[in-house]
């Protein structure tokens, strides 16, 4: 029994550490990128440490990685014409909750920044392989 408290406590210790270490590098990473505002009010933040991404941008850019590696296993199965349907529906979302906040309408969640910005991702990574695969195919 103590033993595996022990072990609890010690996993515990470093996934706390990790997590910790990969907010800490990704303000010295983030935080000078032009393309996110980076702002602490918007970003993610574990026990006082903010990540350097706003929440928005880590969804996008996280969504946005892992449908580049899945694309691999299903890209010949999406049809350019579907893939930027889908892709320009998915920006939707993002669209809106951006402009409404802009503008003053409401103030945007953090939950709702991620979950807009996972959409924003798989939605910019399906329309650009559609608009590139009919380039491609036209001028070759």
């Amino acid at each position: 029994m103590v033993t595996q408290i022990l072990v609890i406590q010690t996993i515990s210790n470093i996934i706390h550490t990790s997590i910790r270490m990969v907010f800490r590098y990704s303000n010295k990473l983030f935080r000078p990128y032009p393309l996110c505002h980076s702002r602490p009010d918007r970003a993610l933040s574990y026990k006082g440490q903010y990540f350097g991404l706003c929440a928005r941008c880590t969804g996008m850019y996280t969504s946005g990685i892992l449908t580049l590696i899945m694309m691999v296993f299903w890209a010949r199965s999406l049809s350019p014409g579907t893939s930027i349907l889908v892709g320009s529906l998915l920006l939707i979302p993002s669209g809106i909750d951006g402009t409404t906040q802009l503008f003053g309408e409401r103030e945007s969640t953090n939950s709702l920044r991620i979950f807009t910005g996972l959409l924003l991702g798989v939605g910019v990574v399906l329309m650009a392989y559609g608009v590139s695969y009919l380039v491609l195919t036209t001028l070759f």
